[in-house]
């Protein structure tokens, strides 16, 4: 097909110890824990505009890895391990870009590892599904992990898009409405001119193992993440396409990350 996208590079915006049994896989990986990936992507365009997929956990934790979980329950079964080089600032810094290069940002949805850092983009529009985003709003005005600001860190209105299904963005880059994770949650078909069909799981299959075992039953509707499951599966299988889970700790290391990019 006709695309317009020429690239994908995949960011490495920090990592968490994870009780795989708690976050991912119950009843399948109870006490089992392993090292998971918090990942970005950045998508350029024929046009020159570039796309920013998720913006990782909110930097505080690089200096606070607790701050938003200190004394929960969920703190003992997740502990981000963030550096300096994760900063999503520093990781845009190697590519040769900065926060205001990027043209459009897409929040897949509202959860911490990836709508951390959003207040850093006044200058791009940012397409989120309506779910997430009045669950978002929700969370920061009663401050709850997860929540989504209304400002930027300089004040200004943050210029979201709000979309209540799936949506083409350009031809060649699709976000994929792909609920039960969370009820807004979105997935992405990337087509590029070498590579082919990627799709870009994110938190509609967590690792290989989930979907091996079909083991969905971690979100806000375990019936409709099997069903977003599924739908991504298909598409794979029918376009023999690379599909990227969200958080594995086995495919990680096997993909190409910045500076190094699909094309």
């Amino acid at each position: 097909m006709d695309t317009h996208v020429t690239s994908l590079t995949v960011l490495d915006l920090g990592r968490a110890d994870i009780d795989m049994g708690v976050v991912m896989a119950p009843g399948d990986l109870d006490g089992v824990w392993a090292v998971c990936a918090f990942p970005g992507y950045l998508v350029e365009l024929t046009d020159g505009r570039r796309v920013l997929i998720d913006t990782g956990p909110n930097r505080r934790h690089i200096d606070e890895p607790m701050y938003e979980f200190r004394g929960t329950e969920f703190g003992k079964r997740l502990v981000p391990r963030l550096a300096a080089v994760d900063d999503l600032r520093n990781r845009l810094g190697e590519l040769g870009y900065a926060e205001a290069d990027i043209d459009i940002v897409v929040l897949t949805h509202n959860h911490f590892d990836h709508a951390g850092n959003v207040a850093d983009f006044p200058d791009a529009e940012i397409i989120i599904h309506r779910a997430d985003y009045e669950i978002g709003l929700d969370h920061a005005r009663n401050g709850r992990p997860g929540g989504i600001p209304e400002t930027s860190l300089d004040g200004r209105p943050l210029n979201y898009r709000i979309i209540d299904g799936d949506e083409q963005i350009v031809p060649g880059l699709t976000l994929l409405h792909t609920p039960g994770h969370s009820p807004g949650h979105l997935s992405v078909a990337i087509e590029l001119p070498e590579a082919g069909l990627v799709i870009l799981a994110i938190d509609a299959i967590y690792s290989r193992f989930n979907r091996e075992r079909g083991n969905y039953k971690i979100g806000a509707d375990p019936a409709a993440s099997t069903r977003s499951a599924a739908r991504l599966i298909a598409l794979a299988e029918s376009r023999d396409a690379l599909l990227i889970y969200g958080h594995d700790p086995d495919q990680w290391p096997t993909l190409r990350h910045a500076p190094d990019h699909y094309c």
